[in-house]
């Protein structure tokens, strides 16, 4: 008798304490902390946990990681509290447990050891030039025949704002001109559109309407060519690939993102700032130098920014090459960030990390920054347009780009990691399919 009250005391005791450490754990986030880390092979990775409590740490293989400059062995007992520190003298995988009173497990995480990849640092200003595989539907147009009355030929057949048309009467068109001609002489004036619409392609027919002027015509207002001022992220001398932006290029008018036909980069030159405000934000204006002589072209256009080869190579001005920082390594606290504020010159400004989005798999908005320096803020009032792509400096390590601005603080935004940019060079290389959604 006094021993099944004993066993019921304890297991009270024991499923308090339980419950107790979950709701510390959960507090704490420790359950939202990425199951799966990169570290850089030879490399310390500090881990802050901030958890009040002490695990036994157990690993499938110890023989070449450390935490806290201790072999796992069979088991390691550790104080989450305090930073953890991981090290790894050999590429691989390894598979941590951490269990409570050594016997309980309330997580497994796996550590990815990965060589270490060094890019030169961007902060160039660059044009982008940017042909859809094809022409982009932005509006409609009425055609006035003969007789004074309109036809609305393209909306009546069913062609949606947004909408690349890559084909007409079966024949691939890339520019505005090929289009208009086509349809001018064709000889019968049924035109056939072969459109792509999100990930649907359709075909659609419909007869042209002679104007007054005597041309013939469908009724539609449509873009071949996007162009604008960033920022290159990063170059890797080693590929001659680069990455810029960090963030995905749409269409100015539907919104809809550009798949890509043709593209390329040149130089920039910054000619003025319109500084950022309170819901107005600002942006760099510029003109593009030597269109003529392209220094790069664009084979992708991903939630992460826009990659390609490089035709030249780029220089940076305050580094020679910098490693990728993994994501885990990325913490609040101090950074810089370099961009072009005016002509080409390259400059250095200090920002804050704020917060940071523990993530185990990609996705564009990883941190939130903050400007800090007062120079920065005088002359651009914080983050504005053209300044996507600018590189994030932290540690010796480039661990990111700037991609937006907060609309109501134009001295905060968003930056991408740059693990991620670098994962869709790879994916280039390796001939796999770019992430163009998230």
């Amino acid at each position: 008798m006094q021993n099944n009250k004993a066993k019921k005391i304890i297991g009270i005791f024991l499923a308090f304490f339980i419950l107790v450490t979950a709701v510390v754990l959960d507090y704490y986030s420790f359950y939202d902390f990425p199951n799966e880390i990169r570290i850089i092979e030879g490399k310390q990775q500090e881990i802050k946990f901030k958890v009040p409590l002490t695990f036994q740490l157990f690993c499938d293989q110890s023989d070449f990681l450390t935490i806290n400059g201790n072999r796992v062995k069979d088991k390691l007992n550790l104080n989450l509290k305090d930073p953890v520190i991981i090290q790894s003298s050999k590429l691989g995988t390894y598979n941590l447990e951490f269990r409570l009173l050594g016997i309980i497990p309330v997580k497994k995480m796996t550590v990815h050891v990965l060589p270490e990849i060094r890019v030169i640092p961007g902060g160039h200003s660059i044009g982008v030039k940017l042909r859809p595989n094809g022409v982009i539907v932005v509006g409609f147009a009425s055609v006035v025949d003969e007789n004074g009355q309109r036809h609305y030929p393209a909306q009546e057949a069913g062609i949606e704002i947004g909408d690349t048309i890559y084909m007409v009467n079966h024949h691939k068109i890339y520019q505005a001109d090929e289009l208009s001609r086509i349809v001018n002489n064709d000889e019968d004036k049924t035109v056939v559109l072969s459109i792509k619409r999100n990930d649907r392609i359709i075909e659609t027919s419909l007869k042209a309407v002679k104007n007054d002027l005597g041309m013939y015509q469908i009724g539609l207002w449509v873009r071949d060519i996007t162009a604008g001022v960033g920022t290159l992220t990063f170059y890797d001398p080693e590929t001659g690939f680069y990455g810029a932006l960090g963030h995905i290029i749409s269409d100015a008018d539907t919104g809809k993102t550009i798949e890509i036909g043709e593209g390329e980069i040149i130089r920039a030159r910054v000619t003025s700032i319109a500084p950022g405000r309170k819901s107005q934000p600002g942006e760099k204006r510029g003109i593009f130098i030597h269109e003529d002589r392209i220094i790069g072209n664009i084979l992708a256009n991903t939630s992460f920014g826009i990659f390609g080869k490089a035709y030249y190579p780029f220089q940076n001005p305050y580094y020679g090459s910098l490693p990728i920082a993994p994501v885990t390594q990325v913490h609040e606290g101090k950074a810089n960030i370099l961009t072009v504020i005016n002509g080409e010159k390259i400059e250095k400004y200090d920002i804050e990390i704020q917060k940071i989005f523990r993530q185990a798999y990609p996705n564009g908005k990883g941190m939130i920054i903050k400007v800090c320096d007062p120079e920065l803020i005088a002359r651009t009032g914080g983050i504005i347009q053209g300044m996507s792509g600018s590189p994030i400096i932290q540690d010796g390590y480039l661990v990111g780009a700037v991609t937006h601005v907060f609309v109501n603080d134009p001295t905060k935004g968003y930056g991408v990691f740059a693990e991620w940019m670098i994962e869709e060079v790879s994916k280039l290389q390796s001939g796999a399919p770019v992430m163009k959604k998230y």
